[in-house]
Order: C-alpha cells, then structure tokens, then sequence
C-alpha cells in the first residue's frame, strides 16, 4: 500500500511536495486505519481540494507519471501495446532553471512485510539516477537493491551476487529492466505494487466510455449488487461481441414490469459512469489495490459519492486495505464526519507561482492552534480560511465593489 508520494519539478509544482498516507498522531476516525508494515497506520482515503489550475490534478499526474516510466516499457515489451507512446514529464516551466534541471519522484511503499523506497529522476525521458531501496519490518537496517547515477548502476549485495547486468538503455528504468529479464522476489515486490495501481481520469470523456467486462458471472453479479446498492434497479447486464470478440454493445436490463432492456447508451451519464467506475472499485476492494481517480465527484450525485468513498473507509468492505486517492470541488464531502482532517488536502498556487500541497492537519493559525474537528471545514475553506481558494474571496470582494458602484449610479 501507499506510505508516501514524493515529487518536485513537474507541472506548476516546483519546489518538493508530499502527499502523506501514513496516518497523523490525531484520534480522528481510527477504526478506518489500514495496519501497514510494522506499526504503521496507513491512510485508506485521501482527497484533494482546490480551486481550478491550483495543482490538485498535477499531484495525481506526477504519480502517474511515475507508474508510466515504470510499466510502460515492460507492456511494450511483453506486447500488451502495440506503440510505446510518450511519457508527458513536464518539468516547471517558468523558470530557466527548473526547465533544465531533472523531474524527481519518490514512493514509499510496503508489500508483504517488506517495506520499499524507490526514487525516479528523469530529465528529457532520460534516467538520471535511480534508487530501489528495502527493509523488513523491526529488523535491521534498509538493504540496497540497486543504485543507479547517469550509466553507472551499482548493485546490492542480493543483485551483486547472481552477476546482473549492469548495461541498461538510458530511456529504460534499470527496475523495469530487472523485471523483464530476471526474475528476483524483491524486484517482483516492487514491480508488482506499481502493476496493481489503477488510475482513472474522469476530467477526460474517453474514460467514461471504458467499461471493465466481468470475466466471470459471480464478478458481473457483484457489480449489478452494488449498483442496486446504488439506487440503479437493474437485474441483468448483458455484453454484446462482434468480430474477434470484441465489445460492441453492453444493455441493462430493468427491474420494471417482466424486464427493459436498454443500451448504455440510453442511460443517464451518471449510470454510464457508474458502470465504468464500479468495476475498477471492486477490483481494488478485492485485492487491496491502489486507486486514484481524477474529478471523480463528476456526474455523481453528492450521497453516491459518500457511498463509494465509505466503501474504502469501511474495513467490512475494504478488509484486504485498498486506498483511493482523488481531487474533488465537492463540498458536501468536506467535513469531519467523512474525513480525518490528515485525510483531506489542499492545492493551491503561492503568491511567487508554484503550487503548494498541504493538509488540513498542517494547517494552524498565528497562534499556533490548530482547525479543530468542530469546524466547518466547507465554510471555512469558502471564505479562504485554508487558503486554497484564493480567487474566490477576489469574486465576492469584486461583487461587492459592483454593487457599490451600482448604488452610486
């Protein structure tokens, strides 16, 4: 699962930001807590807030980025894409010296009872260093499994003594290289965590048109369960194939009268939605993968979103510890009855023009005191209160002076 995300130089981030999963010493929602490796207590549910080109969808770009440099090349390679497309890694572009100066990501992760620290730095699609670190949980210190600077790859004593090869293509991280070539428990460990991420975009169209087909009955019924949880009264899906078996149609079928079919494309854009998004959330829910979505308050209803992100705060739904990761505007959501103040995050530009990231629980007043869980976080961010909203407070003030102006006509 998720520890900690770590990146500087990308998009409108210049300076280095992390997004925290490990959980705050707060007595905040405690019975949703994940145990992690050791005594950790990781995070189920993080969600960012703020206004439009504050950040909020950079943060979730930047680890993306990161799982394309990892897997891409090993799809490529086992020919699960046919073109290797191009990995948008833009740093920050407005200064000379970020736009020359590398991209660095940094994820700290655990698999199993292991605990991994991998660090990526590119710069124009070339890997300028590279780090895969690990450590048992209460035993010993961090073990090196390979360090990487330009060329040079110098191994860890694991590595170091099954005579891996060292020369690896510039464009090509030297994990990746591992995994395709060899096979090594520590390499499968980390390899794997970034294979079970899911990332979805739903500030992109195309994704609400991407739709996961059961490949089993009882996987189709719990998808129809949870829409009926949902308020989506249908009893039936039916996936319609063409040529070479591919999906042309998908009909659902209604719960009104003897049964009515429809085509999906019949459907509201909140159900057709849905259906691509709940197949995705099982998967994770059943495996305890990782999900990150983009805007995905979109075309839900306000109680439907509750529902879903409860399902991961929930540990009789989400027993295995699957985490979601999200930006959202919605304001129904931000309050302490759905969220740990360490789970609710702000992105938002500084004065001088980078972006920032910072969580609620970070936040104190000239005094010293901290937002208290009786507040009300939506007011309160409104106003500019977290200040992650900066230009809202410009529009009422505007408003006002309008309709001064207007008096004195």
């Amino acid at each position: 699962m998720l520890i900690e995300f770590t990146f500087d130089n990308f998009k409108c981030y210049r300076d280095e930001v992390t997004l925290q999963m490990e959980a705050a010493s707060i007595d905040e929602h405690d019975d949703t807590l994940i145990n992690g490796v050791g005594s950790r207590c990781i995070l189920p549910v993080s969600v960012i807030y703020g206004p439009n080109g504050g950040g909020k969808s950079s943060v979730l770009q930047a680890l993306e980025c990161l799982y394309d440099y990892v897997t891409l090349p090993y799809f490529v390679l086992r020919q699960r894409i046919k073109n290797f497309p191009k990995i948008t890694c833009r740093p920050y572009a407005f200064e000379a010296e970020s736009r020359s100066n590398p991209t660095t990501f940094c994820v700290l992760f655990d698999r199993g009872e292991y605990l991994y620290r991998y660090i990526l730095s590119v710069k124009e699609g070339r890997i300028e260093e590279e780090y895969l670190h690990r450590r048992k949980a209460g035993k010993g210190a961090t073990a090196t499994i390979f360090e990487r600077s330009g060329k040079d790859v110098e191994l860890g004593s694991s590595l170091k003594r099954k005579r891996v090869n060292t020369d690896v293509d510039e464009m090509m991280p030297y994990l990746t290289f591992l995994k395709v070539n060899y096979d090594f428990d520590s390499v499968d460990d980390a390899f794997g965590w970034f294979l079970s991420c899911e990332f979805l975009d739903y500030s992109e169209s195309r994704f609400e048109n991407f739709f996961m087909e059961p490949k089993e009955d009882f996987e189709k019924q719990r998808i129809i369960g949870l829409l009926n949880a949902m308020d989506i009264n249908i009893t039936d899906i039916r996936y319609e194939h063409g040529k070479e078996d591919t999906l042309e149609g998908i009909y659902l079928t209604h719960n009104v009268g003897d049964g009515y079919e429809l085509e999906l494309d019949e459907e509201s854009n909140g159900t057709r939605k849905l259906l691509s998004l709940v197949p995705p959330i099982l998967v994770a829910l059943a495996h305890g993968h990782l999900l990150v979505s983009d805007e995905l308050d979109a075309k839900l209803h306000p109680k439907l979103l509750k529902y879903l992100i409860r399902l991961f705060a929930d540990k009789k739904t989400n027993p295995k510890g699957a985490q979601l990761v999200i930006t959202s505007h919605d304001m129904s959501t931000l309050n302490s009855s759905m969220f740990r103040r360490d789970e609710i995050w702000f992105a938002a530009r500084t004065p001088d023009g980078p972006s920032q990231l910072y969580s609620l629980a970070d936040i104190a007043d000239s005094d010293g005191k901290r937002v208290r869980t009786g507040n009300a976080y939506d007011r309160q961010y409104l106003a500019g209160r977290y200040g992650a909203d900066p230009y809202l407070q410009n529009m009422l003030t505007w408003d006002e002076a309008k309709d001064a102006g207007d008096a004195h006509e």
